[in-house]
């Protein structure tokens, strides 16, 4: 499952700077089309100098977020809580439920 973002910190504000607004717009929409299809687009502007540190960030947030995933698809595996009884831990609103209340 692809994930529907990509984290853009404000870090990347200082390496954008030199940038003109075209590059950084250039730029932007590789880091989106990367993360999408995880394919390396071809840059010719200023903005080919910046994009292999964007990249890796883009990566290694892809591979946390797999791990993720993946831990939560083996938890969800094993099952859910065991239902608790509806005698003495019960609550009912604020107050414990008396044994046969619910």
């Amino acid at each position: 499952m692809a994930r529907e973002y990509i984290k853009v910190f404000n870090s990347y504000r200082g390496a954008m700077e030199p940038l003109s607004d075209a590059e950084r717009g250039r730029l932007f929409t590789a880091m989106l089309d990367y993360s999408i299809t995880g394919e390396v687009p071809e840059l010719k502007g200023n903005e080919r100098y910046v994009f292999p540190m964007f990249k890796i960030h883009i990566d290694l947030e892809a591979e946390a977020y797999r791990k993720t995933v993946e831990k939560n698809r083996i938890n969800g595996a094993k099952g859910g809580r065991p239902r608790k009884n509806r005698g003495e831990d019960a609550v009912c609103g604020e107050e414990i439920c008396e044994e046969g209340e619910s």
